[in-house]
């Protein structure tokens, strides 16, 4: 097996290297470490199975035949890996942006001082013209972005500048970026948005919570948008907007939404521009004229919440009481489709009784625990895995998304009156949120 991970406490531009050097490397497997940064596990709950990407568990170390390691050089930062260290005979390759040594020994090494270790990868793929979606492009973008401070560390380069133009020509989503990245602010902009914590105007729209915010802004911070981000966040709101003076008669507003409330369509109809999570406008108006504006076009959208049930698809496959765990050992592992013959099939697959109430899910990690032939011809509910977290058609997105979250089956089961009536999975969220 050729394995490509990356270090513990895995941060973007640790899991952008890991793809894109298996992007290098046809058949290579993806090893994500057991522990990953918050936003990074957000990331991965909804695009996990379109990076083709394994847990440590599923990985036995002894069937390794080759290892390739992104952004670090030591062993004592991978996962639980030390034994290979002992295998002399093992090639190694290392790409890494951080110069001091480590403990690894490495066939072959590309370290070069760059911000983000991404950066070396992605002048590979440009040199060999690889082709790769524009989602892959989003998160080679949040790599460098989130190890360069979005351009603005002194450690960034001109190749991470190069290598963002690079990807924002081939379809990087800047607002999913902004969306994930954590960015940090100084004194003068913690000072504004304390302010802004402290004098908030919220909104209540249908379900929705918004917030306006009205305050005095030097005209030399740069960081407006992060601090409306940041409001919105910490307030748990749907969508803020903060208006800024800009001489007497004008005012910029700046909006940031979660994409249950399209901000572009307010700020647009403002004379701006914009997309559904963000957008930003320069109002030809005094800050208190701006403000009722603003309200004025929130009033009149609409929402666009979008319900489980315009994302749920069929259940295609299910279990029953009557399968054994050999056939639902067999069922989990066919590929999910022709074309994807090689990959691996579904994490888990619901069973149901014969009035189609969800009895709970078969999952691969309770299939690893069996050691005697004789068990896998029992019926696949002695392994069952009941406790599941579930969703009701009429259920927002938002909440959906926080259940998939804290879920490693790669879909949620959808259940109506006790039936099971479909599934909402990650590819069904990742065409919502890209609007592919």
């Amino acid at each position: 097996m050729l394995l490509v991970t990356t270090h513990v406490n895995t941060d973007f531009d640790a899991l952008a290297s890991m793809v894109a050097a298996a992007f290098l490397l046809p058949g290579a497997t993806r090893l994500v470490p057991s522990h990953v940064q918050p936003a990074v596990r957000e990331f991965l709950a909804v695009h996990w199975d379109l990076l083709q990407l394994n847990h440590r568990d599923s990985v036995d170390l002894a069937t390794v035949s080759e290892l390739v390691v992104t952004d670090t050089s030591s062993w004592e930062r991978l996962d639980t890996m030390r034994e290979l260290a002992a295998r002399h005979d093992l090639p190694v390759t290392v790409w890494d942006h951080h110069m001091a040594g480590g403990t690894i020994t490495a066939s072959t090494e590309y370290r070069e001082e760059v911000g983000a270790s991404v950066t070396l990868l992605l002048e590979h793929f440009q040199a060999r013209d690889t082709p790769f979606s524009p989602i892959h492009a989003t998160l080679f973008l949040l790599g460098i972005y989130d190890d360069t401070g979005s351009l603005s560390f002194p450690s960034t380069t001109a190749r991470d500048a190069r290598m963002a133009a690079f990807l924002l020509e081939n379809g990087a989503d800047l607002n999913v970026v902004s969306a994930y990245l954590d960015s940090s602010l100084d004194d003068r902009h913690l000072d504004l948005f304390s302010r802004m914590l402290a004098e908030p105007e919220i909104i209540r729209l249908d379900d929705l919570r918004l917030g306006v915010c009205v305050q005095d802004a030097r005209k030399e911070l740069n960081m407006l948008p992060t601090v409306v981000s940041k409001f919105m966040e910490i307030q748990g709101l749907d969508a803020a907007f903060g208006i800024f003076p800009m001489g007497s008669s004008k005012s910029a507003v700046i909006g940031r939404g979660n994409k249950l409330f399209d901000v572009g369509a307010v700020v647009r109809r403002l004379g701006g521009g914009g997309h559904p999570g963000a957008g930003s406008a320069v109002v030809q108006a005094p800050l208190e004229s701006t403000r009722d504006q603003v309200l004025e076009q929130i009033h009149q959208s609409r929402t666009s919440q979008t319900q489980v049930r315009e994302l749920m698809t069929p259940v295609s496959t299910l279990l029953t009481p009557a399968h054994t765990l050999r056939e639902g050992s067999a069922i989990l592992e066919r590929p999910k489709a022709p074309k994807a013959e090689g990959q691996p099939g579904r994490q888990a697959l619901p069973v149901v009784d014969e009035q189609g109430r969800l009895l709970g899910v078969l999952h691969k990690g309770q299939l690893r625990k069996i050691k005697q032939d004789r068990q896998w011809d029992k019926s696949v509910t002695s392994m069952l895995h009941q406790n599941v977290a579930t969703v009701h058609p009429d259920q927002g997105l938002r909440e959906a998304l926080h259940l998939m979250t804290h879920s490693d089956l790669g879909f949620l089961p959808v259940v109506e009156e006790g039936r099971l009536v479909g599934e909402i999975t990650r590819a069904a969220v990742i065409l919502n949120m890209y609007e592919l």
